[in-house]
């Protein structure tokens, strides 16, 4: 069933983007049309200059519980393979998840850093959406779970790419193979979690971190975060020469004028992201 637009909100603060799941009443469930809105909002996102950070988080007592259960059970008007006789479109053949597996790729793409503030249960898809971020900064209450084999579901997602480089490699797999719900204090010592902080603290934090981002040089912060995405999957020659690119790109933009002489001065530099 549709959703009004009101399950996804955003508003812009200081150069920070902050978008809010609005779905309290389901702990933020991600459903077919949600994930269609919040990819095309990220996709919006990465053309508009004067969003320089993103904030993710969501409404209530959760920051996203996973896929929403009454798309998983198939007795929702948008099929599920192998769990509904709704007929699925092209798209979806190739891609069950469809616009859900997308967000994750969405956050990376967006290409500029993306903090999630994180409070109750982050579940499924959500841990999969938390994990792509730059940085979780989460409360007390939080709780995180790989669900999917819960529900007898492989891990999807992009869970498989992120837990393994977040965490430890045997936290992963056991998170994966379990589906064991990890409270706050552990999530933080695995590594899951960047900064844990008092409860309803999450996301004024957060906000602190993103805005001091977006404070700085954007277009050399910016690819700095592509190129350490990169390197996940490159050679470190290719990385050098990766970086000596980015190094002239950014040596181009009004900022890197403003750095140099700010350090020639003596002073702290403004910059203005271009």
């Amino acid at each position: 069933m549709a959703e009004t637009k009101d399950q996804l909100l955003f508003e812009l603060e200081e150069g920070v983007g902050i978008i809010t799941l609005n779905r309290p009443d389901r702990l933020n469930a991600i459903n077919w049309d949600l994930a269609v809105e919040l990819v095309a909002l990220l996709r919006e996102l990465r053309q508009r200059d004067e969003v320089r950070t993103i904030v993710l988080t969501g409404a209530g007592r959760a920051f996203c519980s996973g896929g929403d259960a009454e798309w998983l059970s198939g007795s929702s008007e948008r099929g599920l393979p192998g769990l509904s006789e709704v007929p699925l479109e092209r798209y979806q053949r190739k891609t069950p998840a469809g616009p859900v597996a997308e967000v994750t790729r969405m956050l990376v793409d967006v290409d500029k850093p993306v903090i999630a503030a994180i409070a109750g249960p982050v579940m499924g898809a959500g841990l999969a959406f938390a994990l792509a971020c730059d940085r979780r900064i989460a409360d007390r209450t939080t709780r995180m779970c790989a669900a999917m084999v819960r529900l007898g579901f492989a891990p999807d997602c992009g869970i498989t790419f992120f837990l393994p480089r977040v965490t430890r490699l045997s936290t992963a797999l056991m998170m994966v193979e379990t589906g064991r719900i990890l409270e706050a204090e552990e999530c933080h010592r695995e590594g899951l979690i960047d900064e844990l902080v008092e409860n309803a603290q999450a996301l004024p934090r957060a906000l602190s971190y993103a805005k001091e981002l977006a404070r700085g040089p954007s277009v050399a912060v910016d690819l700095a975060r592509r190129f350490i995405h990169k390197s996940l999957v490159s050679t470190l020659d290719e990385m050098l020469d990766y970086e000596a690119v980015a190094a002239t790109m950014s040596a181009h933009t009004e900022d890197a004028r403003e750095g140099t002489r700010a350090f020639v001065e003596k002073r702290k530099p403004t910059f203005k992201g271009r």
